[in-house]
C-alpha cells in the first residue's frame, strides 16, 4: 500500500493542534501572575514537544516492527550512546524547568519598596477577615456573609496572611496564585491587579467540617472608587459590621 500523501498534512495538523492546546494557559490578573503565566506556557510546551516526539516513535515502531512472520526483527543488546543521550535529555530538560521555576518563584514573591495598599488577612473557621492597616477599615465574613476584598487597580496590594486556628490556604484562580495561612507564621505577599473586576477567592487547605463555606471575592475597583469605597467603610465603622 502506497502511503498516503496526507500523511505529512495530517502529521502537522496533529502537531500543531497540540501545541495549541499547549498555549491554552489560563492568564492571570495580576502584574506578579504574569512570571507563573509564562512557565506554565514554558512546561506546557515542553510536554507537548515531548507528548508528539514519544507517541511519534512509539506509532513508528509499532508499524515499522509489525508481525510480518514468525521472524524475530534485530536484536539490539545496549547501546551506550543511545542510553546516554535518553538519560541526558530529559535530566537537562528538568534542570532547565528546575531553573525558570526558580526564577519565576523570586519574582513572584519579589516585595521591593513600600506598597500601596497593606492588608492584613486573617483566615478563621470558616471564613476571612481583611484589615486595612492605618485605616480603620476591616471587612469580616460570616456564616451568611461573602467578605470582599476591595482593592485598586494598579496598585500594589500588600498581603499579611495569617491563621488564628488550623492550617487554611489564600486561593485566587486568576491570579495563579496560592498561599497558605499557618498558626504562628506570617506569609507576605504582593499583588498588582492590572484590571477591574470581580474575582472569586477560596480556602483550598481542608480546614474542617465547614470548609466550603471559606469563599470569598476579590474586588478590583478604580482608584477613585477605592477611595469612596475606603472613606465609607472606615466612616461606618466597617469593624463591627459583617461584609462589606
Amino acid at each position: 500500500m502506497q502511503p498516503s500523501r496526507r500523511a505529512p498534512a495530517r502529521w502537522l495538523a496533529v502537531t500543531a493542534l497540540v501545541l495549541a492546546a499547549a498555549g491554552c494557559t489560563p492568564e492571570s490578573v495580576t502584574e506578579q501572575g504574569q512570571a507563573i503565566y509564562n512557565l506554565y506556557s514554558l512546561f506546557l510546551y515542553i510536554a507537548a514537544v515531548v507528548f508528539v516526539v514519544v507517541s511519534g516513535l512509539v506509532i513508528w515502531s509499532v508499524i515499522r516492527y509489525r508481525r510480518r512472520n514468525d521472524e524475530l526483527p534485530t536484536q539490539t543488546h545496549g547501546n551506550n550512546r543511545l542510553e546516554l543521550i535518553w538519560t541526558a535529555i530529559p535530566t537537562v530538560i528538568v534542570l532547565v524547568l528546575f531553573v525558570f521555576t526558580i526564577q519565576a518563584q523570586n519574582k513572584v514573591l519579589d516585595s521591593p519598596g513600600e506598597a500601596d495598599v497593606n492588608v492584613t488577612a486573617t483566615a478563621f473557621q470558616w471564613s476571612w477577615r481583611f484589615t486595612y492597616e492605618g485605616t480603620g477599615a476591616e471587612v469580616v465574613g460570616g456564616p451568611e456573609t461573602i467578605p470582599e476584598l476591595v482593592v485598586p487597580v494598579g496598585q500594589r496590594v500588600r498581603v499579611k496572611l495569617v491563621s488564628v486556628d488550623v492550617v487554611h490556604s489564600f486561593y485566587v484562580p486568576q491570579t495563579l496564585f496560592k498561599r497558605q495561612a499557618i498558626p504562628g507564621v506570617t506569609n507576605e505577599f504582593d499583588l498588582t491587579f492590572e484590571r477591574t473586576g470581580l474575582f472569586h477567592g477560596q480556602c483550598t487547605q481542608f480546614c474542617g467540617l465547614q470548609h466550603t463555606d471559606m469563599v470569598f471575592r476579590v474586588r478590583v475597583v478604580t482608584q477613585g472608587e477605592y477611595q469612596s469605597w475606603l472613606a465609607e467603610t472606615t466612616r461606618r465603622g466597617a469593624a463591627r459590621q459583617p461584609g462589606t
